[in-house]
């Protein structure tokens, strides 16, 4: 049983003892590796992941071969491609696995199912979907903004990032090369000397 999956719901909602057991039985453990996918640009996406430990990327790559990254996801936060999953149609992105570790996957007709039974989840389902539509609209406005502004705010949300994640998975959810990433850094620490 995933202790992480069900203290993160918790957070947000009440659960009673027998919900908290119940839980997981809706979900499957899918150990992971580095570099594993779990899902591929053009499959129908099937399931939403919770991150129990590690770290994965959502990403499209466009018609130059050029990585943009839409998300990072690492322990207790979740991901998938939403628009494949309620539509059925392929997915425009990847979702990769960048450091190894464990996710629990649900597929749609499981969430649905869970939503049923205990309703408490469903609640957390749109607290947390509504925190993340919120994120996106952060997102949005970053991208409209010089890329020093973009890299300061993504530090000041996601500190733990920063020495988490190669700098070229930081420049590519920002939309800029490695090279002016590592000039933006070179910039911020000259001017706090």
């Amino acid at each position: 049983m995933s202790q992480l999956l069900i203290s993160t719901i918790a957070q947000h909602v009440s659960l009673t003892a027998e919900e908290q057991q119940r839980i997981p039985s809706f979900f499957e453990s899918l150990p992971v590796r580095r570099h594993q996918f779990l899902l591929r640009e053009g499959e129908v996406c099937r399931y939403e992941f919770f991150i129990e430990k590690g770290c994965c990327r959502q990403y499209e790559t466009d018609s130059t071969g050029k990585e943009n990254v839409l998300q990072f996801s690492i322990e207790g936060w979740w991901i998938t491609d939403l628009d494949s999953l309620l539509t059925g149609t392929p997915s425009r992105f990847n979702i990769d696995v960048l450091e190894p570790g464990v996710v629990w996957q649900i597929s749609k007709s499981q969430l649905e199912l869970l939503f049923n039974e205990i309703p408490a989840v469903e609640r957390y389902y749109r607290i947390i979907s509504q925190r993340a539509y919120a994120a996106l609209q952060r997102r949005i406005l970053w991208l409209q903004k010089p890329a020093l502004e973009r890299y300061q705010a993504f530090v000041a949300a996601y500190p733990f990032f920063e020495t988490r994640l190669p700098q070229h998975q930081v420049a590519a959810y920002l939309g800029i090369t490695r090279e002016s990433l590592s000039r933006l850094r070179n910039k911020i620490a000259k001017t706090s000397r």
